[in-house]
């Protein structure tokens, strides 16, 4: 019974969600005249791409539950970039991506060993990490961001098939691929066992080391992949460029309805929470509010929707954990 009404509430969040959505797309054309232009409006979808995958990559880390968290994915998104550049210099622009998206699933790799081997807590390790992979960042370039990128490398970035941006093309294209993982796969499967109740995956045989091991280095792979597109996008590498990127990350989960505890949540609604993020920055960017009020905003939009979308409650289901009721009435 329980299950069945974790599925409904999955259901209710990105319902809610869509229509969310298709109200503020409404907002905006009414008020906003610039977003009438239908280039105009698409072109802004490319914000989704990097925030989208960084999203994709911490909500499965939260999924896997153990209190995971990573908050190292905007300073792997920035060394990624920064190792582009140099890379870019020694070889082919193609395979240092390639290498590029290797290192990046390594920096991952790197918390998920601290978390599952050495049992630290994820929160400190990838606190610890976000300082050292950012330093590092910073160290190597001395602070300044590196151009000289060939114009033909911007496609990534800037190029549209159609109307739409490629790399929204990309961020569908992997959320597809993600989905179907969580929903058709065995590793979906324990992904959700092991967040929802690790003793009971155990018994089954799966071992959530190993799960949330290979769920960091999904993250530092998206993270790296959102670099490139990014140092494509500005045809720039900036030590900088992803600074706050972990927290929009964990909004975008968290309004998508991912517990926190893990073992609930699902990617169609980070999804939506991803596009609905894009558009009340971009509704604030067209009527020229100033990027920090822009931060205070979306903070405020959390704790509003977190308020009066969700009722906690505590349960016992192998532990503590948090159900979001949207139904109003328990399962």
């Amino acid at each position: 019974m329980q299950q069945q009404t974790l599925r409904r509430i999955v259901k209710a969040r990105a319902t809610v969600l869509l229509l969310i959505n298709i109200t503020t797309v409404v907002l905006l054309y009414v008020f906003i005249p610039p977003f009438r232009n239908i280039t105009h409006a698409l072109y802004m979808l490319k914000y989704t791409g990097t925030i989208g995958l960084c999203a994709l990559g911490e909500s499965f880390v939260i999924l896997a539950g153990g209190g995971g968290i990573d908050l190292s994915i905007g300073s792997i998104l920035s060394l990624s970039g920064v190792m582009l550049y140099f890379l870019g210099k020694l070889m082919p622009l193609w395979f240092a991506c390639l290498l590029c998206i290797v290192f990046g699933g390594i920096l991952g790799g790197v918390n998920g060993v601290l978390i599952t081997r050495l049992r630290l807590p994820p929160f400190i390790v990838t606190l610890g990490t976000m300082f050292l992979y950012s330093g590092v960042a910073l160290g190597i370039t001395k602070g300044v961001a590196y151009s000289g990128f060939p114009q033909s490398f911007g496609i990534v970035g800037n190029g549209v098939i159609g109307l739409v941006p490629i790399q929204t093309i990309i961020f569908v294209l992997i959320f597809g691929i993600l989905y179907f993982i969580q929903l058709k796969t065995p590793f979906g499967i324990w992904v959700m066992a092991v967040g929802s109740n690790e003793h009971s995956a155990r018994l089954l045989g799966v071992r959530p080391e190993r799960v949330r091991l290979t769920v960091y280095v999904v993250s530092g792979v998206l993270a790296a992949l959102s670099g490139i597109i990014m140092v494509s996008w500005l045809l720039t590498a900036r030590p900088d460029a992803g600074a706050g990127y972990e927290l929009r990350a964990i909004a975008a989960a968290v309004l998508g309805g991912v517990d926190l505890f893990g073992g609930a949540g699902s990617l169609l609604a980070v999804f939506l929470a991803v596009v609905f993020i894009t558009l009340f920055q971009t509704g604030l960017q067209l009527i020229n509010i100033n990027p920090v009020w822009q931060l205070g905003g979306l903070g405020v939009l959390l704790i509003v929707v977190a308020m009066s979308s969700m009722r906690l409650s505590a349960s016992e289901r192998g532990g503590r954990i948090w159900r979001f009721f949207l139904l109003g009435k328990a399962g």
